[in-house]
């Protein structure tokens, strides 16, 4: 007889097979990223996009925007991580 499987590993099979997690990742994504750049950074941004992998951070101080672009990989990394797979595929300043 099979182990009993949580409700969540259906969930996740439907969402697969229906085409919706990458929606619901493209929902999630701002969230996650605000809590991965955390306050401080964000009060720096101007916005915070998202789009076709691309994690866009708009960013008026120039100091800032280094500060950032240093950064990129380990916020990508750190995004992805809390996915448990590769969400974002780069990050972008502007």
């Amino acid at each position: 007889m099979d182990t009993p499987k949580p409700l969540a590993h259906f969930l996740q099979i439907l969402l697969d097979e229906r085409g919706l997690r990458s929606k619901l990742d493209q929902a999630r994504l701002p969230e996650i990223a605000r809590e991965v750049l955390g306050p401080t950074v964000l009060r720096r941004l101007d916005t915070l996009d998202f789009h076709n992998g691309e994690l866009i951070l708009r960013c008026s101080s120039p100091i800032w925007r280094i500060e950032l672009r240093l950064r990129a990989e380990h916020i990508r990394h750190r995004i992805n991580e809390r996915f448990g797979r590769e969400i974002v595929r780069a990050v972008s300043v502007l």
